[in-house]
């Protein structure tokens, strides 16, 4: 039989073996599939923070296979918006579709705002962007709502995505979705006000509402006007051609600058084939008037 040396070296050079494996990006892939089901999430130390996940979802298996979850994206975009003269480090940023924080901690972390504002509606989804502020100790300069955005106050039935897709959850009902609860919903206007905030210290608005962003691209605008940038999810594939063309019309009547940072090396590219855009499955773009 091993004497306990002999057992103590075999446990050590197996967990070190074990720890290396799991550190890899195919041994946090295994990891994340092969967990019990009764372990819901995981924290990730990310460098600059932590945030807490599902392993299982598709945001959460990001976070821990890369570390972020389109980071990358969100400090091109804000600092493209800082070269403009649209974000001078004194505003808020309105988060609306916050999912579990990812853009509100990033959008924090560019030390570009004195504020995040950030709005979700899934219930799950709301518990972990709430422990991700505290995680961090976060509290003063995140603020969690839970709530929908729509165009009216009151409640509204939010449709639920199934377990892996945290982000499609929406307020219309879209294929996959299985599940419905009743949630509170507030205007643009309303967060703000709610918040103490006016429409002046608001300097982005960065939505992600799976198929909902055209109604309330409308109401910022109608709200706080063109000179808001606002970077949202153009998607044809929810609502139809027709209605997207819709919202071609309304961008080109409405604001100087629609961007798409789907380029090389993530600067803005100048929308000009828009009826190509109109066909496009789906599209993050950045409008605003300078």
């Amino acid at each position: 039989m091993p004497n306990r040396l002999e057992t103590l070296l075999v446990d050590t050079f197996r967990n070190k073996l074990l720890r290396r494996f799991l550190d890899s990006k195919r041994g946090r892939k295994i990891l994340s599939k092969a967990l019990p089901d009764d372990i819901t999430a995981l924290t990730v130390r990310a460098g600059d923070h932590m945030i807490m996940v599902d392993p299982r979802d598709l945001v959460g298996r990001s976070v821990v296979l890369h570390g972020s979850w389109g980071r990358g994206a969100v400090d091109r975009i804000v600092a493209y918006l800082e070269r403009v003269g649209k974000i001078d480090g004194t505003g808020v940023a309105l988060n609306l579709g916050a999912n579990v924080g990812c853009q509100a901690l990033y959008l924090k972390l560019t030390g570009r705002f004195t504020k995040v504002i950030a709005v979700e509606a899934a219930p799950r989804n709301f518990e972990l962007l709430r422990a991700n502020v505290h995680l961090n100790g976060w509290a003063d300069a995140i603020s969690p709502v839970h709530a929908a955005v729509y165009t009216e106050d009151g409640r509204i039935t939010l449709h639920l995505k199934q377990e892996g897709v945290s982000g499609g959850h929406s307020l219309l009902a879209l294929p996959g979705n299985t599940e419905a609860v009743e949630v509170d919903a507030f205007t643009v206007g309303s967060i703000a006000r709610n918040a103490g905030v006016s429409g002046e210290d608001i300097q982005l608005v960065w939505m992600d509402l799976e198929g909902f962003d055209f109604e309330i691209l409308r109401t910022i605008h109608a709200t706080f006007g063109g000179g808001l940038p606002v970077l949202f999810e153009f998607s044809p594939r929810f609502v139809g051609e027709a209605a997207a063309r819709d919202v071609i019309a309304f961008l080109r009547a409405n604001y100087e600058n629609i961007c798409d940072f789907k380029g090389a090396g993530g600067e803005p590219t100048a929308v000009e084939d828009f009826e190509r855009l109109a066909k496009t499955p789906q599209k993050d773009l950045l409008a605003y008037n300078s």
